[in-house]
């Protein structure tokens, strides 16, 4: 028996999921695939990921028919088909808690330098070697000492950036796409991050009385960054936290970033969560509005979404964060999306309360 069988969770139909039937779900089965193929590599009494997550979503081996089943399905599979192979293989689980934040990320384009020069001139950095990560930093350097030169910046550059406020946000976003003077196009996936803990800048403005919290957004903190270099600076280096990057090599442009589940991510359907409560591969049905690209109105959601990433700031069994793709479109929904929402499990059928 899991941990949802006696009721804590309740089984749905369906037709009580507002937006099921409307929803395209070939897409979803696409980005599915994807978590799929590390699925499959699993021994099937493995967990499905190794950061834990409920017991309501079994084992690899729970997992395993459906993503063989799914891995014959061709791709562009069409609505009716996709939607098929989901309900035919698995079943609908609402929460106890039926209502959390969703929020949104994307892949920044930005300006820089394979050299230090002119107006290029912060850094992002690969991992330090042998670098492993402690839970709460230990005594590793924290963002502050590392733009103070507690590490070899000129060894561990991977390029330099044109904007300080373009790479503390490349660090939040976790991944980007580095446009050069030579029209070449580098992108940067995340590595590792230092283990210290992550603070929103924007919460802190709030706090300090600079921003009501309903003006928060990507675009009005990087405008009070830029209306105030010194205090911006400052306000940065309050988030202790620090990524080191990689750069993607033959990667194709068409795909999105990998996120932490190694896995190119899917515009619209790939979702960050906490992987405490959601495995990575799992499937959410999530209910929720996103802003326009002109901010002047809201877009529902309705969407068949796959577990694909993660972030620190992602916590609790409804919060997640959906990634939108890559450049100034995607970054202009993201950086204001911030809506109530709803997440519902699909559970494989044999396992399911």
């Amino acid at each position: 028996m899991n941990a949802y069988a006696a009721g804590a969770a309740t089984r749905l139909s369906w037709q009580e999921i507002d937006g099921w039937h409307t929803d395209d779900q070939s897409a979803a089965l696409d980005a599915f695939k994807g978590s799929c193929a590390r699925i499959l590599k699993l021994s099937p009494s493995a967990p499905l990921d190794t950061k834990g997550g409920d017991p309501l979503y079994g084992k690899a081996g729970d997992w395993q028919p459906a993503c063989e089943a799914a891995a014959k399905v061709g791709p562009g599979a069409g609505a009716a088909n996709a939607r098929g192979f989901f309900q035919h293989w698995f079943v609908p689980v609402r929460f106890p808690a039926q209502k959390g934040l969703f929020t949104g990320y994307y892949e920044p384009e930005m300006k820089g330098s394979l050299t230090r020069h002119g107006p290029y001139q912060t850094p992002v950095l690969a991992p330090p070697p042998g670098f492993r990560m402690v839970e709460g930093g230990g005594s590793f350097p924290n963002r502050a000492a590392i733009e103070d030169g507690a590490l070899d910046t000129e060894k561990l550059a991977l390029l330099w950036l044109e904007s300080p406020i373009d790479a503390f946000f490349l660090h939040v976003q976790g991944s980007g796409r580095v446009k050069l003077e030579t029209g070449e196009i580098v992108r940067l996936s995340f590595a590792a991050k230092t283990g210290h803990p992550y603070t929103s800048i924007g919460k802190l403005l709030v706090e300090r009385g600079e921003m009501v919290l309903d003006e928060v957004s990507m675009q009005t903190i990087r405008a009070w960054l830029a209306a105030h270099p010194q205090e911006g600076r400052a306000l940065m280096r309050e988030n202790e936290s620090y990524i080191f990057f990689r750069i993607l090599r033959n990667v194709d442009p068409s795909k999105g970033p990998p996120g932490a589940e190694g896995v190119s991510l899917t515009p619209g359907r790939s979702l960050a969560v906490d992987r405490s409560k959601h495995p990575l591969g799992t499937l959410l049905f999530l209910t929720t509005e996103h802003p326009t690209v002109d901010g002047t109105g809201f877009v529902a959601v309705r969407r068949l979404m796959v577990a694909q990433d993660t972030g620190s700031a992602i916590k609790g069994l409804q919060r997640g964060d959906i990634f939108f793709g890559s450049g100034a479109e995607a970054g202009e929904i993201a950086g204001r999306m911030k809506a109530e929402g709803e997440l519902i499990a699909l559970v494989p059928k044999e396992i399911a309360p």
